[in-house]
């Protein structure tokens, strides 16, 4: 995901002159995973005993490591059009990547967007087909399906048509190439955000009434908190596109005005 970065946190690397920071916040989620995960690991295999949580410790690793892959695939793909990358940020929503645009087109947006979901998508292709013919068995073979499986998710989740998410860059560059507006899009991917919201509440509702045992209380929390943060980015859209419009209406009447007298 691409969006303005937060505050705080600190540099743990620099990949091509682009620091990379991670937000304390994310030690929350990796906390929360080992607490969730390591009961599960230790079932699994309780022969190995306490190091059952270091396995989920090694879940969150991995999903780290899939979310800055997510990212640098954003920040090169920015570089390749001479977009710098300021700052690379891991937290606790995922990732954000920040970069400064330069004779941007709705086709460059695109490909920049759709980079991110693509790195995901080919990990998760490589590491199933590294699966099927080395076939690891153990602690190794489930922390190869756990890395299949995050980029995967990662990857689908993001192209999800509607800001924050990648997928609401689809639909921006889709509506800016068609009306000639940037801020026409931004507004339209915001609306689509606000629609993907509604759409993932009201299939975790539906799951939950028809008594769905994938409903827990867990999923029910994460979907909450997803469903929070994803209408606080499309609302942010929305406000900021029409504050755009509402600017250019006032340029353009201002101009209007200038020529009757």
């Amino acid at each position: 995901m691409t969006r303005r970065l937060s505050g705080g946190g600190f540099t743990i690397a620099r990949v091509a002159g682009t620091p990379v920071r991670l937000q304390y916040s994310w030690f929350l989620v990796s906390a929360v995973i080992v607490v969730l995960f390591g009961p599960q690991v230790q079932r699994i295999f309780p022969e190995i005993g306490p190091l059952a949580y270091l396995v989920a410790a090694a879940y969150a690793v991995l999903l780290l490591v899939s979310v800055l892959a997510h990212e640098l695939a954003h920040a090169l793909t920015a570089r390749a059009f001479g977009w710098p990358s300021t700052e690379i940020e891991l937290n606790l929503w995922g990732g954000h990547t920040q970069f400064v645009t330069r004779g941007a087109t709705p086709g460059k947006s695109l490909a920049v967007a759709l980079a991110g979901p693509a790195a995901n998508l080919l990990i998760a292709a490589v590491g199933w087909a590294l699966i099927e013919a080395l076939e690891p068995v153990g602690v190794l073979g489930m922390l190869a399906s756990v890395t299949v499986l995050v980029n995967f998710l990662v990857g689908v989740f993001n192209l999800l048509p509607g800001h924050p998410l990648d997928g609401g860059r689809i639909v921006e560059s889709a509506v800016w190439r068609s009306t000639g507006s940037q801020d026409r899009g931004m507004l339209a991917s915001g609306w689509a955000g606000r629609a993907v919201v509604v759409a993932i509440a009201a299939t975790v509702l539906a799951l939950a009434a028809s008594g769905s045992p994938r409903v827990s209380i867990l999923v029910v929390v994460v979907a909450t908190m997803v469903c929070f943060f994803l209408w606080q980015g499309a609302g942010e859209s929305v406000r900021l596109a029409r504050a755009r419009l509402a600017h250019r209406r006032g340029l353009d009447g201002g101009r209007e005005g200038s020529q009757e007298r």
